[in-house]
């Protein structure tokens, strides 16, 4: 039985929502119902270890739901899927440069026929990085500057860690287990205190974004850090859109705190990453080119009108659209909130929304949707207060949502 990361997926979105059909389920995961099915017939046989012969939908849905076991079993036999298997690939030529094919095969089954039919992917992906996959009877190496190879780490991190609870096992010991800090803490509080100097909305996103950031261009002490740059020199590095107030502030914290142990030239990057959370009009604008005017025509439709002439409307909608543009480029599979208990989100306007938008963003998902309500329902505008989250929603999802809100992330959140 081929089990992977999705059968976990649908596994937790049914323990979560116990009162799911199988339509409801499919809308959630943009699944066919159809398709849907193969999966649930899977983990019934795996779990139960017999066949399902005539069995009917909802019974197997009843059978998994109260299967106590059911994830334990199902991790034993998770494999890698194939998109699995080429970022797996790719993380460890952008950490160690060179690969035996010989060991790597052993582990992901992974033959040079295999890597010749992942090719395409792989290349589409390396141009972007100016890098290229050179294979010889010694082994497969990555060719680039040593810039590029961290950057494809960085972002390869990232997609690990937004991915980690579906991870197989020793996908997550070799690339996140593995990890290694002198003081996390202080690391995990400078990364909070960055966000609260920007003022910015937090999300489990961000701070993975600048913690990547942080593990792929730490340098070590023979490398040029920004512990070693004085104020004046650090202006090259400063964007001709910030004002030097907006600079030196930044510019102080990074000296005074762990990311003064970063690569001088990842400063570029990271303020990059900077500009992503809090983006304005403009610049979401250009984001989407010709499908802005659609998108946010399709947003008024969900918030009031006026709102759309705030500028904390477009930072926050501008780093989720680049997101599903990330997602899009790396195969994300972001299923972070598939946990939450969403049983209320079906027919609702969050789905809604999301359905249009995915007309023009097709790796917009229903996960996207529920991060954007979730943070325009922690900031709060003059008398609009929760409108993504609440309006035309049937008034008993409201004690449900703030419930799941609260104890997921420790955010109270008032009702408007």
């Amino acid at each position: 039985m081929y089990i992977n990361s999705k059968h976990l997926q649908i596994l937790d979105l049914i323990k979560s929502n116990p009162d799911f059909t199988l339509k409801h389920l499919s809308e959630i995961l943009d699944m066919s119902q159809q398709h849907l099915k193969l999966y649930l017939k899977d983990i019934y046989e795996e779990i139960l270890e017999k066949t399902h012969s005539t069995t009917k939908v909802d019974d197997m849905l009843n059978k998994i739901l109260y299967f106590k076991e059911a994830k334990k079993i199902l991790r034993k036999s998770q494999q890698f899927t194939k998109n699995q298997k080429i970022f797996y690939f790719l993380f460890f030529l952008s950490k160690f440069n060179s690969v035996n094919l010989c060991n790597i095969s052993k582990e992901l089954d992974l033959t040079p026929r295999n890597l010749n039919n992942y090719k395409e992917i792989i290349n589409c992906l390396l141009k972007k990085y100016n890098l290229k996959l050179k294979i010889s009877s010694q082994g497969v190496k990555l060719t680039g500057s040593a810039f590029n190879l961290r950057r494809l780490h960085y972002f390869l991190l990232f997609k690990f860690i937004i991915e980690r609870n579906y991870l197989p096992y020793k996908f997550r010991k070799d690339v996140l287990n593995n990890l290694n800090f002198n003081n996390f803490f202080k690391l995990n509080r400078d990364i909070y205190n960055f966000l609260n100097l920007l003022n910015t909305q937090h999300s489990m996103h961000q701070q993975s974004a600048i913690f990547s950031l942080w593990v792929a261009f730490r340098g070590n002490e023979y490398e040029k850090t920004t512990r070693n740059l004085s104020f004046n020199q650090s202006l090259k590095y400063k964007p001709g859109h910030w004002n030097k107030e907006f600079f030196y502030k930044i510019f102080y914290f990074l000296k005074n705190s762990s990311f003064n142990e970063i690569r001088t030239e990842s400063l570029y990057l990271l303020f990059n990453v900077i500009d992503t959370f809090c983006y304005s009009k403009v610049c979401f604008n250009n984001l989407l080119d010709s499908d802005a005017k659609s998108t946010l025509n399709i947003f008024s439709k969900y918030l009031k009108k006026d709102l759309l002439t705030n500028s904390t409307f477009f930072s926050i909608t501008h780093q989720w659209i680049y997101y599903c543009k990330l997602k899009q480029l790396f195969f994300i599979d972001d299923f972070s909130l598939i946990t939450l208990n969403l049983t209320n989100i079906p027919n609702s306007n969050i789905l809604n929304a999301t359905k249009e938008i995915k007309q023009i963003i097709p790796n917009f998902t229903i996960f996207e949707g529920i991060l954007l309500w979730f943070i325009f329902s922690k900031n709060e505008i003059p008398k609009e207060i929760n409108i993504f989250v609440f309006k035309n929603l049937e008034k008993k999802i409201v004690p449900i949502i703030i419930s799941e809100i609260y104890k997921k992330h420790n955010v109270q959140i008032t009702e408007a």
